[in-house]
């Protein structure tokens, strides 16, 4: 009796039986799913997320509000454990090593924002605009920092292997010190959804007026009848409608990974022709003005902070890495590519073409057949990040229409990604003014995104630590807050 009676804590808790019996359920509705569907890896890593985080985050609060094992905030849900090994957990087959993770990095970052920098450029001024560059250069890769710092606490904290950013922004709510606030973490959690959903909204509407600005210029200089051919910039968008619509019935992304692959190569290859033919008619410096005025300047930011910001896509690589840990290795080494990058373009831009910049920068190549052939590349390197970039939107909009849908589901996807294309050309054509996209997608939601929403989630996850780092950072956290909420007022007072 003595012998049963010491094994008696050795069994296992009803609880503990009752959560190994959900997680043995998620799994195996997983499981289903990849017998019957044909979907990518981080599809199965967000089904994963959605399934769990719900219960993680009541078995927290209850563990937290719980006297019986002292300080809560340094166990785990319904473990007694001082470590979590988040990256053994992922088991994730095709994890990045640091030179694929840095690669993906600097193709989040350099976009539609590289061909337009140098127009920012001209409305800030040449040298005020290249300081602010490098300012901005070290606040938002730091921004992003704080994001990944917060995500891999709460991966400890909650016990779970991967976070999206709507998913890290309802944990930190939901387990941050104001008790009012935790009631609205799904809130917050929609919220960024949002933001995310019209950033990459924007960013598709973006690219779509490149690529009818491009294929205009290009298709009016082959032209012998030029005039002919003077037609408006909405029936390109009109025009290039079909066929993005095509690209974007592709449902899954590795069909078009090579293709986004070579885009890439492409869009590098003629920023670097069209840098050539910048330095090439360059004139004096002194003959380019070094500031112009306030309302320019914070136009600039807004382009810049676009053109830089990688903040969108670094959760993702960090929940696809091999070794998680080494993350601020990948953003070091992608902030020293990205950076001195955006920097030439805009620079050596506006100092060549003057006050005559125009977005694309491809634009001001010479009516060669070269460049005539390069901006053709262009053209369809643009339409295929375009629908690499719709994924994005598309998906976040679609998880909860789907729940409507019970039946013909392939159809009805498709149907609603060809309106959703159908919608953005009508905003292109609505907004055909691509720096103003940049400026206020780049001040007003980035604003929030890059500075406000990382500052905040690093004061909610981080604010059980000794009191005086948890002052010295609230403080840093708030000076961030308000440089997002000046750009957030810069966006609004510079639209015009």
């Amino acid at each position: 009796m003595k012998k049963d009676d010491d094994s008696e804590p050795n069994k296992p808790k009803p609880e503990d039986i009752q959560r190994a019996n959900k997680i043995s359920q998620v799994g195996s509705n997983v499981s289903q799913v990849v017998k019957t569907s044909p979907v990518e890896s981080e599809d199965l890593d967000d089904i994963s997320s959605l399934c769990t985080l719900h219960e993680e985050l009541s078995e927290y609060l209850q563990k937290a509000e719980s006297n019986v094992y002292g300080n809560a905030y340094d166990l785990y849900p319904g473990v007694e454990t001082i470590y979590y090994d988040f990256t053994a957990e992922r088991q994730n087959l095709y994890a990045t090593n640091l030179v694929e993770s840095t690669a993906h990095y600097v193709k989040g970052c350099l976009g539609a924002g590289l061909l337009g920098i140098h127009e920012g450029y001209m409305y800030g001024g040449l040298w005020a605009s290249l300081g602010a560059t490098v300012i901005l250069g070290f606040l938002v890769p730091y921004c992003t920092y704080m994001l990944i710092r917060s995500a891999q606490s709460m991966y400890g904290r909650l016990r779970v292997p991967r976070l999206s950013y709507a998913d890290l922004a309802e944990a930190a709510v939901a387990t941050g010190p104001l008790i009012f606030f935790r009631r609205h973490s799904k809130a917050c959690r929609y919220f960024v959804e949002l933001l995310l959903f019209i950033e990459f909204n924007g960013t598709c509407c973006i690219f779509e007026i490149m690529i009818a600005n491009t294929l205009k210029q290009v298709l009016e200089i082959i032209s012998q009848t030029a005039k002919d051919l003077n037609l408006d910039i909405s029936i390109y968008i009109i025009i290039i409608t079909i066929p993005l619509i095509l690209l974007c019935l592709i449902r899954s992304l590795k069909y078009l990974a090579p293709f986004s692959l070579v885009a890439d190569l492409f869009i590098g290859t003629c920023v670097i022709t069209s840098l050539y033919y910048s330095l090439s008619v360059a004139a004096s410096l002194s003959n380019v003005p070094a500031w112009k005025s306030v309302h320019g300047f914070l136009r600039f930011c807004g382009v810049c902070i676009y053109s830089i910001d990688g903040i969108g896509v670094s959760l993702p690589i960090e929940n696809n890495m091999r070794r998680p840990q080494y993350f601020n290795v990948v953003l070091q080494c992608g902030t020293a590519i990205v950076v001195p990058l955006v920097a030439m373009v805009g620079f050596f831009g506006y100092w060549a073409w003057g006050e005559q910049c125009r977005t694309p920068i491809t634009i001001h190549m010479p009516s060669e057949n070269i460049p005539i052939i390069m901006q053709f590349l262009l053209t369809a390197s643009l339409g295929v990040t375009f629908a690499v970039h719709f994924w994005v939107p598309f998906r976040v909009i679609w998880h909860y229409i789907s729940r409507i849908c019970k039946r013909r589901k392939n159809i009805l996807e498709r149907i609603f990604r060809a309106a959703h294309v159908m919608l953005l050309s009508c905003l292109a054509i609505a907004f055909p003014n691509l720096i103003k996209w940049m400026s206020f997608l780049g001040n007003f939601f980035m604003g929030l995104v890059v500075f406000i929403l990382p500052a905040f989630i690093d004061s909610m996850v981080s604010w059980n630590q000794p009191l005086v780092h948890t002052r010295l950072r609230l403080l840093k956290n708030l000076l961030i807050m308000s440089i997002g909420v000046t750009l957030c007022g810069g966006a609004i007072y510079s639209y015009d």
